[in-house]
């Protein structure tokens, strides 16, 4: 297949995808008619950017631009899908301020309608005024030294809503000390203590989410995800740093960072891996891991090559740039074997490999990157057909087939990866998942 017609497979397949997702009920129905998706369990969120109908608003939006012929359809698709998920927080407000179903994935949605049309700025500037009274009111990250990853993580916690505020072009005099606090909250994280005991990002077996942690980390670990892990608070403060940010200790705990993901490295035969975590012995120092992760954007290389890229360029480091793309490329190789078997969704499947991948092909100079792009969508392209509700499914062990129309795990990522590397378009959706 030539690339213009991969191309112009990947946006037949795209718009097929988002104009299924356009319809509200058919969506409702649909939904209502599958098996629960078991990463998002429980009642949908219309206000939800990862797992409701702000991601499909984000991505109605994005493929207003990306398909002309149709944008003025899509444009007032997501407008309805958005003011939806607005008005859906009157009935159900928004307690929780993360990037999933929190108040910062709603304005990370909606940032993308304020950048070119003044109508939604002024709901963005009250969400915002929201968000800041959030965080300020929430408890300390790691105060007490003992970690739980939802204060800090991409999906969840502090690196997300820090990943986006920071891209927020000219943020007042509240949002600069909200993302103030952010920064030293992660510092704090990621800083080690002068008495030599390790940083606080140890999570302690009375704080893992999962009662089977306890059997691979019993003494504790370091989470090494980027969706839960280090590398989330790693690329969140080198895209401070990049924007401009400079708190005390923020450099180094940049660096602590970035030292530990580069110790914490698993070499096999294709290159530089790692593994889910960092188990700890029973005196608090660092074990050795005993299996590789997966290869996908919420663990493994992929991931981890990412958020060293960011604080590379962040922080012109020639050689951390390399050390990433190496990783990313040895990721590539190892992958290829087993593409088959991945889900098809952000995640942990093709669509999250496929985006990353286009972030190493468009920022560096790997050949090997912008090779894999058309494997890679030609694999994604192989799971989507007209025949299938949202045009794609979740795919979870052992058999699982899931009508899953959102974001993360969903339809409306899949159409996202497939938009964005193969149109010119926004790729402001990316910032929920700290990879650009």
């Amino acid at each position: 297949m030539t690339e213009r017609t991969l191309a112009e497979q990947a946006r037949r397949t795209a718009a097929l995808i988002t104009s299924r997702l356009a319809d509200p009920a058919f969506v409702a129905d649909r939904v209502a008619a599958s098996i629960e998706d078991p990463n998002t369990p429980g009642r949908r969120s219309e206000s939800s950017l990862l797992a409701g109908d702000a991601g499909i608003a984000l991505l109605l939006r994005t493929a207003s631009s990306a398909d002309p012929d149709s944008g003025a359809r899509w444009r007032r698709a997501a407008h309805d899908t958005l003011i939806r998920s607005v008005r859906s927080t009157h009935d159900v407000p928004l307690v929780r301020h993360g990037i999933v179903a929190g108040s910062a994935g709603l304005a990370l949605a909606l940032s993308e309608f304020a950048a070119d049309d003044h109508r939604y700025r002024s709901p963005l500037h009250s969400l915002h005024v929201s968000l800041a009274d959030q965080v300020r009111a929430r408890s300390g990250t790691v105060v007490d030294g003992r970690a739980r990853f939802d204060e800090y993580d991409v999906l969840e916690g502090a690196a997300g809503i820090l990943g986006h505020l920071v891209s927020v072009p000219v943020p007042d005099d509240n949002l600069r000390d909200c993302v103030h606090d952010l920064i030293d909250a992660l510092i704090r994280l990621c800083t080690p203590p002068r008495d030599g005991a390790e940083s606080r990002w140890t999570i302690p077996p009375e704080n893992f989410p999962l009662p089977g942690y306890r059997d691979e980390y019993p003494h504790g670990y370091i989470n090494l995800g980027l969706a839960h892990g280090i590398p989330g608070p790693l690329a969140a403060l080198s895209l401070a740093w990049r924007a401009g940010y400079r708190r005390p200790g923020m450099r180094e705990a940049i660096g602590a960072a970035v030292g530990l993901l580069t110790s914490a490295t698993m070499p096999d035969d294709f290159g530089v891996d790692w593994p889910n975590g960092v188990p700890l012995e029973p005196d608090g120092r660092r074990g050795r891991a005993s299996h590789p992760s997966r290869t996908a954007w919420c663990y493994g290389a992929p991931g981890i090559a990412a958020a060293l890229l960011i604080a590379a360029d962040s922080l012109g480091d020639d050689r951390l740039r390399g050390f990433s793309v190496t990783a990313f490329e040895a990721s590539l190789r190892r992958a290829e074997g087993h593409l088959d078997g991945l889900a098809p969704t952000l995640c942990h499947g093709l669509a999250g490999l496929l985006a990353i991948c286009g972030v190493f092909a468009r920022g560096t100079d790997s050949a090997l990157a912008r090779t894999f792009l058309p494997l890679l969508t030609e694999r994604l392209l192989a799971h989507c057909g007209d025949d299938l509700a949202f045009g794609v499914q979740n795919h979870e062990p052992p058999d699982l087939r899931i009508d899953n129309p959102d974001f993360l795990c969903g339809a409306a990522g899949v159409a996202a990866a497939l938009w964005t590397v193969h149109a010119p378009v926004s790729r402001r959706w990316q910032r929920a998942l700290l990879i650009a």
